[in-house]
């Protein structure tokens, strides 16, 4: 069985928020759970992203959101982990395709945007 899990951005702090578990309350608050305490959020404040269910080549998890590096054997790629039409993908010469092992976690969207900035 896939394990589901989450993490979140606070837009506002600019940082991953530390939580246990999520979950939503109604369409604009969602709970975040801290050891035995819950904490409301508006889920505007936030981006929620789920975890693929793969780790890298290096044990760590893959999220929606993270920025991965592949060999395509003619180059070294690196993408979006985004989630598209029913599975977790990434861009490969413009296409979408499957995640695939042998992904390295180089950072996220939030934090390392210039990784995604396409240099001329």
């Amino acid at each position: 069985m896939r394990e589901i899990k989450f993490r979140a951005w606070d837009k506002e702090n600019k940082a991953f928020m530390p939580s246990e578990g999520y979950a939503i309350c109604d369409g604009d608050v969602m709970g975040l759970r801290y050891g035995n305490e819950m904490e409301d959020v508006l889920t505007d404040q936030i981006e929620l992203m789920q975890y693929t269910g793969l780790k890298d080549m290096n044990g760590v998890d893959i999220y929606e959101g993270d920025i991965v590096r592949f060999d395509t054997n003619v180059q070294i790629l690196e993408s979006e982990v985004t989630y598209y039409h029913g599975m977790f993908t990434i861009k490969k010469y413009g296409e979408k395709i499957p995640l695939f092992t042998g992904l390295k976690v180089i950072g996220n969207k939030f934090e390392n945007p210039e990784l995604l900035e396409v240099t001329e």
